[in-house]
């Protein structure tokens, strides 16, 4: 009988008082951009789907195809943020997607994301009370379904299946997948990903792999994968308010605290990809670039956990110093108040990299 899997360690425990309420457990791998672990805590393999930290990735058949510089987007480089985008449904993400479709001749109706409220809780009270509908064009994936859309037009694919496993779409973005991986296709589990597409379950330490060859593409032998990496990661970093929103949104303030030397993209279900790039992280080794990718077992639904366990092993690799993390103290440790707003607990990191 197969021995079952060891539980993950304990990244983060909450306490209240004096007393511990809640543990939350999970993996950590750190990753150089040609394989080679570097740190890590619990199970480096542990099985992973990457849900919206393969977005970058998905994006990448579009950019190397030549298909999206066809459109001539007029702010290209938004629209590469975009379509990589987890973002809030913010005015700014809506009118952002509205472009790309009406530059490319598409209307919002083909989008295939879904449809719910914003996750800026300030917009989503604002359409309420102002009995505005929503649209797909809130959902926080219609950038990255944007991007399908378009680019099976261009292509001339059928437009309204772009979401289908089977569709050329799908197809190439596992093959993206596998190509930064180095898992090779048929050992790629896929799934159906909360925004009604494909999603892919790799190694965690092949998630950090595929965020080190995103901080630092020179290693990757096609050049047009190359360039359409550097120019993917330049955009989200240029632009990490598209990326996620103008307000409490992690990703956006890892990557506005330290302006040009990281990449992030996290995703449901207690995911977290992060490249950084090189002469970024003063605590490994020649100061090369690498990659990150945590998973919290219990799916982080309290969005706590994640964050917390991020910046303390950004603080290890020495990527945040004082100041970038005193501006993430509410990530790193996220308060926990009464109605008054005095203190009634804290989140605290507990693993530390090996």
């Amino acid at each position: 009988m197969p021995r079952a899997a060891a539980a993950p360690p304990v990244l983060v425990e909450v306490r209240r008082g004096e007393r511990v309420e809640s543990r939350h457990r999970g993996d950590i791998a750190v990753v150089a951009p040609e394989g080679r672990l570097l740190s890590s805590v619990g199970d480096a393999d542990r099985f992973t789907f990457l849900r919206s930290s393969a977005k970058p990735f998905q994006l990448l058949p579009f950019v190397t195809s030549g298909r999206f510089d066809g459109y001539h987007f007029g702010n290209p480089t938004e629209a590469l943020a975009i379509m990589a985008a987890s973002h809030s449904g913010e005015d700014r993400h809506v009118r952002t997607v509205q472009a790309l479709l009406r530059e490319g001749g598409l209307s919002r109706d083909v989008l295939q994301c879904g449809i719910h409220p914003p996750l800026d809780s300030e917009t989503a009270q604002r359409l309420l009370r102002d009995g505005e509908p929503l649209t797909p064009l809130r959902h926080n994936c219609s950038g990255k379904h944007a991007g399908f859309a378009l680019h099976a037009k261009a292509a001339g694919w059928d437009v309204e299946t772009y979401w289908q496993p089977a569709h050329p779409t799908q197809q190439l973005a596992l093959e993206a997948i596998s190509s930064l991986t180095d898992v090779p296709v048929a050992r790629i589990a896929t799934a159906t990903d909360g925004c009604g597409v494909v999603t892919f379950g790799v190694p965690l330490r092949a998630v950090a792999l595929a965020f080190a060859r995103l901080g630092d593409p020179s290693g990757v032998a096609d050049a047009a994968t190359r360039s359409a990496l550097e120019r993917i990661r330049d955009a989200m970093m240029a632009h990490p308010e598209l990326v996620g929103g103008e307000r409490r949104r992690f990703d956006t303030s890892l990557m506005q605290a330290v302006r040009g030397a990281v990449v992030a993209k996290g995703g449901a279900d207690g995911v977290q990809g992060v490249g950084v790039l090189a002469g970024k992280g003063e605590a490994v080794e020649g100061g090369a670039a690498f990659g990150f990718a945590l998973k919290v077992e219990d799916g982080d639904f309290a969005r706590r956990a994640g964050s917390t366990a991020t910046c303390a092993a950004l603080r290890q690799l020495g990527v945040l110093d004082g100041a970038a993390s005193a501006r993430l103290a509410d990530y790193a440790s996220p308060p926990i108040r009464d109605p008054r707003g005095d203190p009634a607990g804290e989140v605290r990191p507990i693993a530390n990299l090996s």
